[in-house]
């Protein structure tokens, strides 16, 4: 019989997986809205302090890999695919938590079957090792709102209200990790106010108040105006632009729902789910507030529904199995159900393999990573053919840098001290980019502002080679190719699916040789 301890050992084991081979970032948000600013503070570079409004991004999660790449440095650790791995293993081994919680709360409501299914489901259904590693607050928020459910669901009356305030200060942590993850606590709030649990109200909202004063407040009232600026920053920005993202009908997250969980399975758990709000109010309204209110939302990107996952997967199993029990159909039909069920868990565990060694973004970090070895480098030039010009992850290559735009424009004000006559370091390195819309005249126009002229042209992509080549060779007659990178696995499979939409971004470092 399958234990709670090896669940958490199979759920560690495709985590370090993951952590170790699947490289990369999966969104925009988790590199450059966390590692790249948390790099740029370590840089000194003041990234979000000096803007007029604060950052749509949680400061507190930034600033935790800002201390981790503080003391890794301070260890002589600066390889930025060694910080990485360790960044990987970190949020690995953290987000066993929510199979823990995910399987004690389901044992609390239900029984330990059905907290067997559930441990073994977050421990291995096809995304969750995959994400669990990367810098998505989505996914960081769980654990502490998960703890946060199974400390309300204790029985324990003398403790009561301890675990009310812990479960307050837990929901307040997810909060200034996730600000969506408010709607958890106002679902479970709007269930104890129905039954005038007046206490467990008070002591919920003390814990919340003060975590969240004591960290959102205070990173607030220190860099920007008020105690919780952020978050009316954070509101104003999204309702201003709720239509300027991936959009799209009310009923785009129930496809999702459907599609991550993986028919007909996701069926099932669907309609468990929607047969236990009396068995676990708390967490069926909590949960379906969350859920509505995104549907609502016009913004619609599949990540922000993450966070609600693991609870549709408690009360989904538990709600399903109470049903099969008592199901004429299924009772005659369990082969059909154990069939669905392999299906289920065959197409899971073969794709959270293939996801643990997936190298996301190769084509646009192993070129940087290749570079960050090279002892001497000015400039690099980033050429995209007929592409939109890409965003670099400068990390990578382990030493300040910056994009032409961002330091000659300085909208950001990082570069106030510098542009005033603060010296760049010696090892600076500033990153032009050049595509068919931007002409050679336009380059050379940027190349002319500063001395820092590029040594290596990174050429991405297939597409009409030998006619970008003549392009560059304008500019720089001479060029070596130094080293191809091909894509990864993963991004070759998606090309040959989808080309029209996937290039083939196989990378060409050339270096630029000069008389």
């Amino acid at each position: 019989m399958i234990s709670l301890p090896i669940i958490m050992l199979i759920a560690f084991v495709i985590r370090m997986l993951a952590a170790f081979f699947s490289k990369g970032f999966a969104f925009h948000d988790d590199h450059f809205d966390v590692i790249t600013i948390a790099q740029n503070w370590l840089y000194g570079l003041p990234s979000w302090l000096h803007e007029p409004l604060p950052p749509r991004h949680s400061m507190f999660y930034t600033g935790i890999h800002y201390s981790l790449f503080y003391l890794m440095e301070s260890l002589g650790l600066t390889n930025p695919d060694i910080k990485m791995t360790i960044v990987r293993v970190l949020h690995g081994l953290y987000s066993l938590l929510i199979v823990y919680y995910g399987y004690k709360i389901t044992e609390r409501l239900s029984n330990h079957a059905n907290a067997r299914i559930v441990g073994l489901m977050l421990a291995l259904i096809w995304f969750m090792p995959f994400m669990s590693v990367r810098n998505l607050v989505e996914m960081v928020s769980i654990p502490p709102y998960l703890a946060a459910f199974y400390y309300m669901l204790k029985t324990d009356e003398r403790n009561r209200k301890w675990h009310f305030l812990w479960a307050g200060a837990l929901f307040a942590l997810a909060f200034v990790l996730r600000y969506h993850t408010v709607l958890f606590l106002a679902g479970a709030g709007v269930v104890l106010l129905y039954y005038r649990q007046w206490k467990e109200i008070l002591w919920l909202s003390l814990g919340f108040l003060f975590m969240a004063m004591l960290v959102q407040g205070t990173i607030d009232l220190v860099f920007f105006d008020y105690p919780f600026h952020s978050v009316v920053t954070y509101l104003m920005y999204n309702i201003e632009n709720s239509h300027n993202y991936s959009t799209g009908p009310i009923y785009r997250f129930a496809l999702t729902i459907l599609g991550f969980l993986v028919p007909p399975i996701s069926v099932f758990l669907l309609l468990g789910y929607s047969r236990v709000a009396k068995l676990a109010p708390m967490l069926f309204w909590a949960s379906l507030i969350f859920f509505v209110a995104h549907s609502l939302f016009p913004n619609k990107q599949e990540r922000f529904i993450l966070p609600l996952f693991p609870l549709i997967m408690i009360l989904g199993v538990i709600g399903w199995q109470d049903f099969v029990r008592t199901a004429r159909f299924w009772q005659k039909r369990t082969k059909l159900l154990a069939a669905s069920w392999s299906f289920f868990w065959i197409i899971n565990v073969l794709a959270a393999l293939g996801m643990a060694f997936t190298y996301t973004k190769k084509s646009r970090i192993a070129p940087l990573v290749y570079l960050s070895e090279r002892p001497s480098m000015d400039a690099v030039l980033l050429e995209f053919g007929n592409h939109s010009m890409k965003q670099p992850p400068l990390f990578y290559l382990n030493r300040m840098a910056a994009e032409f735009q961002d330091y000659h424009f300085n909208q950001k004000r990082d570069w106030d001290e510098y542009k005033a006559g603060r010296p760049l370091p010696d090892d600076f390195v500033m990153m032009y980019s050049l595509n068919g819309e931007k002409s050679l005249d336009s380059l050379q126009s940027e190349l002319s502002l500063y001395p820092y002229q590029p040594d290596y042209v990174v050429v991405v992509g297939q597409s009409d080679l030998e006619k970008r080549l003549a392009r560059i060779n304008a500019l720089y007659p001479s060029l070596e190719l130094e080293k191809t990178i091909s894509p990864s696995l993963y991004d070759r499979i998606l090309h040959f699916l989808n080309p029209r939409v996937h290039k083939d971004e196989r990378v060409r470092i050339y270096r630029v040789q000069r008389d």
